[in-house]
């Protein structure tokens, strides 16, 4: 197969004349960089309506229809936030660009391409759909809208998947404030030898009329306008919960290396999943602070196992806060897995039945009394910063609202687990030589993790 433009290939059968099929694909042109990269990595932040998804399908096909490899056979995959948007929407583009071409096997069932050279295209959509790419290989990955998905997926997943055929990933989407896509950004810039970053605010394409985008800016918010059309990640993540206090307290100075005092008891706050992320955080009472010093997060695996890397850290524990509807009882067995737990950990404690605004306020206020470990804590920080309301004012559930529920469960039954944890003999961190000695642990090599 020799070398084709983003719209058209060649076929060329040992035995037959080159025959050229054109793909109906014709790119914008800023995507045309994008379509001529060389390096490994790409970053692409696009406005709304641009193109880019339309552009990344067509970027899949082609680089599987160069690969010549014949066996094991090359592997593909689009990413995408939820099941209805990989199925609904970006199925049909690839089903559309790649049904010139002869040879094409499609399976519904699966989101599966195979096209004439062997080559595989998988689609994945949902919150934690990514995790049935482990132990596969690939030769290529889309990760869209990455703002959406889980920031763990990239480096736990993805980036195994490619080592074996040193294969190339784009991570896509539209800017959503100052978050982990944020993060990776900045991350590229860094890394410029190995990153193409790619960004089409709306005054720099010609993807929408002029008078609709200035239709647009009168409907949207100076910050919606900012962030969607604009790719500015300056602008405050929308309906952001927490975002607001926890910027308060790292300016305080209160997101930092926060060690493990064993003179207070540790209890854990938990959210149980089952296809979704199980989370749980581990917090200190110390005077009238609260002491977070650990976080773990997993997914696919059985309480035996979360119980184990709980009893795995050197901590003293008082209690472990549990979601109200752990105690719904299972159709199969008739046992609920709060009673699974018990037979594992004593003193498990079940946060009682609240409204989650009511929740919600509990934990802003909570979150102004915290002292948070930078490290160890590192991603529920930022599910802390993401998790935000939808537009119809509820909150919306991705991957931030795991962590997000996990630490509500353990502040609103802050004040009933206080005989179980104790804490009020132990000297806050705001205060005397502690705070002192913790600046200097901050400023210094991390000994403990």
């Amino acid at each position: 197969m020799g070398r084709q433009t983003c719209d058209e290939m060649m076929l060329a059968p040992q035995e037959q004349a080159v025959t050229p099929i054109t793909i109906p694909y014709v790119p914008r042109e800023h995507f045309r960089a994008l379509h001529a990269t060389t390096k490994r990595w790409g970053f692409v932040v696009a406005h709304r309506r641009a193109g880019k998804t339309v552009a990344l399908c067509n970027q899949v096909i082609r680089k599987a229809l160069e690969n010549k490899r014949s066996f094991p056979p090359p592997r593909y995959a689009y990413i995408g936030p939820s099941f209805a948007q990989a199925k609904d929407l970006v199925w049909g583009y690839y089903k559309y660009y790649t049904g010139v071409l002869p040879q094409v096997k499609v399976m519904e069932g699966d989101l599966q391409i195979t096209l004439p050279n062997g080559a595989m295209i998988n689609l994945y959509g949902g919150s934690a759909a990514y995790e049935r790419m482990r132990g596969l290989y690939f030769d290529g990955v889309v990760a869209d809208e990455y703002p959406m998905l889980n920031p763990s997926m990239l480096g736990t997943v993805i980036r195994p998947c490619l080592a074996d055929y040193q294969g190339w990933a784009v991570i896509s989407g539209t800017s959503n404030g100052d978050d982990h896509f944020h993060d990776l950004k900045k991350r590229a810039e860094k890394e410029g030898d190995k990153w193409d970053i790619y960004s089409s605010p709306v005054d720099q394409t010609d993807a929408l009329p002029e008078d609709e985008v200035a239709e647009m800016r009168k409907d949207m918010t100076a910050d919606e306008f900012a962030r969607e059309m604009m790719c500015s990640f300056d602008a405050p993540i929308e309906g952001s919960y927490y975002g607001d206090v926890v910027n308060e307290i790292q300016l305080a100075g209160q997101i930092t290396g926060v060690p493990y005092d064993p003179n207070s008891l540790v209890w854990t706050s938990w959210d149980l999943g089952i296809d979704d992320e199980t989370v749980i955080w581990f917090m200190q009472r110390c005077g009238r602070e609260l002491h977070v010093i650990d976080y773990f997060q997993g997914s696919g695996k059985g309480l035996d196992y979360y119980v184990a890397q709980i009893k795995s850290k050197p901590y003293a524990y008082g209690c472990h806060v549990l979601p109200h509807d752990i105690k719904a009882r299972e159709l199969g067995t008739g046992v609920s897995r709060k009673e699974v737990l018990d037979g594992m950990l004593p003193n498990t404690f079940v946060c009682p039945q609240h409204k989650v605004e009511d929740g919600i306020s509990a934990t802003r206020a909570a979150i102004r009394t915290m002292w948070i470990d930078a490290v160890r804590c590192e991603p529920g920080i930022m599910a802390l910063r993401n998790y935000h309301k939808t537009a119809t004012g509820k909150p919306l559930h991705n991957w931030a609202s795991h962590p997000a529920d996990a630490i509500r469960v353990g502040c609103v039954a802050l004040n009933m687990i206080q005989p179980m944890v104790g804490g009020s003999n132990v000297v806050g961190i705001g205060e005397g030589a502690l705070r002192r000695n913790l600046k200097r642990m901050a400023s210094g090599p991390r000994r403990y993790r």
